[in-house]
């Protein structure tokens, strides 16, 4: 299997060299309100999310009769196509991509009709190769998630999207807990997962708090999916545990850019700024105490002092037994001028 270690979705590049992409994991935050969900679009805009993530589904396609009570809590959150429709026309007026998660069959036939850029299969999917292959099928670039996977099944899945010829997909570490604690988050699969097969690499969030996505940037992740709600506390529900609101996603955004830019070349140069503060933090050889012209130098004659604008501490073998050009008064700063 060969995957490209970047692809574009629509227009943005996604994988090696290119930005950290941001994925508002909405879901179904808005809990049926048409309104609430053009609200969560908004927030993942004005909080710089490169798209914002829906969940598409019909209750009865979705859940069998032994799902009991599930059943019900989905039910009040289904939003139908017209509705979707609507949702991502106001995404391309705002310049954020619209993307959707479909869980069964009838709903990616209403995602495939809202023409998304990319499809995102969730967790739920793990062994389900049937759907992941149909979804591999569309030719589109492919966010997957893998919380609940082994190894083995990250293998079977980028078999049947190879086998339906595509080779754009990211992979996304996730762990399927809500809210996740910190020894099960397990970051350092990702990298597993880079290694073993080669593709876009990042992870999906499930913890509470801002710290591991951070981490995760840190560690090299290229996609990053984390949930947003308005509404917290809710009954009967999990996102919200897990999810930033307004006051803290254009912090978590914010502070991805800064992350991704401190991440730098990894070439191990001066930066410019420090380039700039060379003069005044490293130190400099300086007269113990007053050299006469004509009179040669010895060690206990120099002292390392900042500033760093004479001969470096690494030279001082070079100075030593030379005579000095000329009068070199006492705590003075030593210069290649001042020696013969």
């Amino acid at each position: 299997m060969d995957f490209k270690p970047d692809f574009l979705i629509e227009g943005r590049r996604v994988g090696k060299g290119a930005p950290v992409f941001i994925i508002a994991e909405a879901g179904v935050a808005h809990f049926g309100s048409f309104r609430k969900a053009l609200r969560l679009v908004d927030l993942a805009v004005e909080a710089g999310a490169d798209a914002v993530k829906f969940q598409v589904f019909r209750t009865d396609e979705l859940l069998c009769a032994e799902a009991g009570d599930w059943k019900d809590r989905y039910r009040e959150k289904e939003m139908d196509i017209e509705a979707f429709r609507k949702i991502k026309a106001h995404c391309d007026a705002s310049g954020i991509l619209f993307l959707a998660t479909a869980h069964d069959d009838a709903g990616l036939l209403e995602v495939e009709a809202l023409d998304v850029p990319a499809y995102k299969i969730g967790s739920g999917e793990c062994q389900n190769w049937t759907f992941v292959r149909k979804v591999a099928e569309k030719g589109k670039p492919i966010i997957l998630s893998t919380g609940m996977y082994t190894m083995e099944d990250i293998g079977d899945a980028l078999e049947e999207i190879a086998r339906a010829g595509n080779r754009e997909v990211a992979i996304l570490h996730c762990t399927t807990a809500y809210p996740t604690p910190p020894e099960q988050v397990n970051l350092k699969a990702m990298e597993t997962i880079q290694k073993e097969f080669g593709c876009v690499c990042g992870y999906s969030d499930h913890t509470e708090g801002l710290h591991f996505v951070l981490a995760a940037v840190a560690l090299g992740a290229k996609v990053i999916e984390k949930h947003i709600s308005l509404d917290f506390n809710v009954p009967n529900a999990q996102d919200w545990k897990v999810s930033c609101g307004p006051e803290n996603f254009p912090s978590l955004v914010g502070q991805i850019r800064q992350i991704e830019a401190g991440l730098g070349s990894g070439e191990k140069i001066p930066g410019e700024l420090e380039l700039q503060s060379m003069a005044w933090a490293r130190k400099s050889l300086v007269a113990a105490r007053m050299i006469r012209a004509q009179e040669a130098i010895t060690r206990d004659m120099i002292r390392f002092k900042r500033p760093g604008t004479g001969i470096s501490p690494r030279d001082v073998g070079k100075v030593v037994g030379r005579r000095a050009a000329r009068m070199i008064a006492e705590d003075a700063v030593i210069r290649w001028e001042d020696i013969e």
